[in-house]
């Protein structure tokens, strides 16, 4: 049965463009949801990378459509005895293994409700079956989403839980308070690096606020003086190191017309520590 105005689905996972791992998970969408908008917000997640999937779920979650289901895949233990997860956040809703893949996204989300997936659950609402341990993608959460899009209740794959496996030290941001001895920090790690260089960190504006504010701070990126918080990548001279609160409203290393990447050379973003202080 065709539903109209059914909700988009949304994917994001570490399959590539190149193959074809998500051209079936859309297909296997489709074909069940067929008026649905498909939106590929990235399959371009380094494999296996939880935490930057994590990540860059958070920092999306709000710019996608109202109602979305997104199919969130990267599963280095698919098969295993890890459940899957339906997290409905705000009028939106995640179907992801349970790895710690939504621990940024619960971190900042206020009454989320989380659901256990039940295999059997899914044959009996979809129709479809587990072909294999090593494809849940196409074989459960593609069609958990499509079926919640086309209006199916969340409660048809499984119960509430009260738990969700998160990753340690995610979100990364910590603050020091000021006080009489100390003018306080404010100190996280770098998240990601995205194709121009920069460093994204998960050290959000409040945090920036509640340590002095964006215009009376200094940054230290892996212990390079990156100097105060700049409004704009213009305003570093070429090849200085600079730190500055981005569009997404988290704190972010760069170089003017360069990558500030290629200062720390080797280094994973999460060996990469920012420090705010009071300047």
């Amino acid at each position: 049965m065709i539903v109209p105005g059914a909700r988009p689905i949304v994917f994001l996972t570490d399959f590539g463009e190149g193959g074809f791992y998500a051209g079936v998970l859309r297909a296997v969408a489709a074909a069940t949801s067929p008026t649905s908008p498909l939106i590929d917000l990235s399959h371009d997640v380094r494999p296996h990378d939880v935490r930057l999937a994590s990540f860059v779920l958070a920092l999306s979650l709000d710019y996608l459509p109202r109602g979305a289901v997104v199919v969130a895949v990267v599963d280095p233990g698919v098969g295993g005895e890890r459940r899957g997860l339906i997290a409905e956040i705000g009028t939106r809703a995640v179907v992801a293994p349970d790895n710690g893949l939504l621990s940024d996204a619960l971190a900042s989300a206020a009454g989320a409700r989380i659901r256990a997936i039940v295999e059997a659950a899914v044959a009996r609402a979809t129709g479809a079956r587990v072909r294999g341990a090593t494809f849940h993608g196409r074989d459960v959460f593609a069609p958990v989403a499509a079926a919640l899009a086309r209006g199916a209740p969340p409660a048809d794959f499984g119960a509430e839980t009260g738990s969700a496996v998160l990753l340690r030290g995610v979100p990364s941001a910590s603050i020091e308070p000021a006080t009489p001895d100390h003018p306080g920090r404010v100190t996280g790690v770098g998240r990601m690096i995205d194709r121009f260089g920069n460093i994204l960190t998960d050290i959000p504006r409040s945090a920036v606020e509640h340590l002095a504010g964006a215009d009376s701070c200094r940054v230290t990126v892996g212990g390079v003086d990156a100097g105060p918080l700049r409004r704009t990548y213009a305003d570093g001279a070429p090849g200085e190191v600079i730190a500055l609160l981005n569009s997404w409203d988290v704190v972010e290393a760069a170089v003017r017309e360069g990558r500030a990447a290629d200062r720390f050379p080797g280094r994973d973003p999460s060996q990469i520590r920012f420090e705010l202080r009071r300047d």
